[in-house]
């Protein structure tokens, strides 16, 4: 920690945001991501932090988190931290652990109490919708509080999600939001369900960057994308090929799995 920052200590005692470097950004956005379909959330998030070289400004401490130990590159990580960009006036908080049920209150109060002191006025949510294999269609949802959704109908190749329910840490955080002089709202896009996802990342990015004007790039997600989708392909290729073969008459059930 620099010697010279100021250690700030917010919210309620079952949740706390630590700040442990200055923070001096001009209204800055509060993009908020957390694991959930195809992890486009964290994908995003870990673009953005790498892409723009963001430094770790603060973490969240709470015993609503699960105790544990976070490596990454051998090196200690605290398991909900929170990163900034004074050029771009962007902050990113991001997780790999859950948050139970029980501290959702908690823990969103945390983090938007510690916001609203920074000067956050605008709070994006990036997550995935869950669908079963390769999503047909890479739409962009919105849903927003009543003063942002003009702006966000502006945006090509987004479309209001018109009803649902956004639940866990994110829907938390949109829900305190309306209790607050913040502006909240969440970008959406269908995401595989069982494994990483970076073509939905690509997806919430390249929307962030319509509206923000960040230029995060994302050609190196965009290949990866292409690459689980030819995997997937190909596993769909082979279990069609399975079930043609059971359709054949006379062979037993072992002579269609190993023929």
């Amino acid at each position: 920690m620099d010697k010279d920052c100021e250690v700030r200590v917010l919210g309620a005692p079952e949740a706390q945001v630590v700040q442990t470097k200055k923070i001096d950004y001009e209204k800055p956005l509060l993009v908020c991501c957390f694991p959930s379909a195809g992890v486009v959330g964290t994908i995003a998030a870990n673009t953005l932090i790498e892409q723009f070289k963001m430094q770790e400004v603060a973490h969240l401490r709470s015993r609503y988190i699960p105790s544990a130990a976070l490596f990454m590159d051998g090196r200690l990580r605290h398991p909900f931290r929170i990163y900034g960009d004074k050029k771009r006036g962007l902050l990113v908080a991001t997780a790999e652990l859950p948050v139970s049920e029980d501290g959702l209150y908690s823990v969103s109060s945390a983090i938007l109490d510690w916001g609203a002191s920074v000067g956050v006025k605008e709070t994006v949510i990036l997550d995935g919708i869950p669908v079963q294999g390769m999503p047909s269609e890479r739409k962009v949802l919105y849903a927003a509080e009543e003063e942002k959704l003009a702006e966000l109908g502006e945006v090509e190749g987004m479309e209001i999600l018109s009803k649902g329910i956004i639940s866990g840490i994110a829907g938390s955080i949109l829900a305190e939001t309306l209790c607050r002089d913040m502006v909240g709202f969440a970008l959406l896009t269908p995401a595989i369900a069982v494994i990483p996802d970076p073509e939905g990342a690509v997806k919430l990015l390249q929307a962030l960057n319509k509206l923000y004007n960040l230029n995060v790039p994302v050609d190196e997600l965009i290949e990866s994308g292409e690459q689980i989708r030819k995997k997937m392909e190909e596993v769909a290729e082979q279990v069609d090929g399975m079930r043609r073969q059971q359709q054949v008459p006379g062979r037993s059930g072992f002579e269609r799995m190993y023929a």
